[in-house]
């Protein structure tokens, strides 16, 4: 894993869901938070701007390291695209931010969802902290390409299954680089990835499950959505553990949202996520 994309929460941090009035009542009825396929993000640059991050880095090294490993790392990296699909779920360390609410809760009707980050990364999930800033990107994956050239130079057994399971996850960390035309996001990112399975004459996709809260969760069913005429994968996790946990801490009406504060709590209260604390935004939108 890249050194620096981990997200590892700090006390009482919280993690800011913006969205829709919809959203917002799917997630407290159903106390669950959706990833979807990250193809399908706004950002049509999602799948991408990692991947020429590896092309440029890779460039930049390739006179100091062996172009056969670069060869076999970008081989694994290509290929996953092929045999899997990352889910995410995309929050904000900050939850009060207009452009969050213009783009993502509804043009400014909706909702900032606060959640106690230490609960979220109990999901079945890889947390990853976006990076905006180029260098930074390619000084991470030089760094990293150099640590495994280095160890690749020792071993007299090359390519082993560590190799393979570390490039396995730099293809999964690239999705926590973005343009830095985001910047203001300053995004974390659950990842959930899920894979394809051969099925009768063609492929079917499917999860493979994992831990949440410390218990084996067993694998779901992916559904989709349709995004235009495209169907989009997608798997609802529930952040309650069967209503034993309650992580939603905060809830911000965005500025243009009607709805009476106190009619929130009261709403929020007798679906069981309590002691939610309600305001509304300081940001100025018409």
């Amino acid at each position: 894993m890249l050194r620096d994309r981990k997200y590892v929460p700090a006390d009482n941090e919280i993690l800011y869901h913006y969205c829709s009035p919809e959203t917002f009542l799917a997630i407290c009825t159903g106390k669950s938070i959706r990833f979807s396929d990250l193809a399908s993000m706004n950002d049509f640059m999602e799948v991408h701007w990692g991947h020429q991050m590896w092309e440029r880095a890779a460039r930049e090294v390739a006179d100091a390291t062996d172009p056969q490993l670069l060869s076999d790392i970008r081989e694994i990296i290509f290929s996953m695209k092929m045999i899997t699909v990352p889910l995410a779920c995309c929050l904000s360390t900050q939850g009060d931010v207009l452009s969050q609410w213009r783009a993502y809760a509804g043009d400014g009707t909706g909702y900032s969802i606060g959640f106690r980050a230490s609960d979220l990364v109990r999901l079945p999930v890889q947390p990853l902290r976006v990076s905006y800033d180029v260098e930074q990107q390619l000084n991470e994956l030089k760094d990293l390409i150099q640590r495994i050239h280095a160890v690749e130079s020792d071993e007299a057994e090359k390519r082993s299954d560590g190799f393979k399971q570390v490039c396995f996850g730099l293809a999964w960390d690239l999705a926590a680089f973005k343009n830095p035309a985001f910047s203001e996001e300053k995004e974390v990112r659950l990842l959930h990835v899920i894979g394809y399975e051969q099925s009768n004459n063609s492929l079917k996709l499917v999860d493979a499950g994992g831990n949440s809260f410390g218990k084996k969760l067993s694998p779901m069913p992916v559904r989709f959505r349709m995004r235009g005429s495209r169907p989009v994968p997608y798997l609802d996790f529930d952040f309650s553990d069967e209503g034993q946990e309650s992580p939603i801490v905060e809830v911000r009406l965005g500025p243009k949202n009607d709805a009476d504060p106190l009619s929130i709590s009261i709403f929020l209260e007798s679906l069981g996520l309590a002691n939610v604390e309600v305001t509304r935004s300081d940001a100025s939108y018409r």
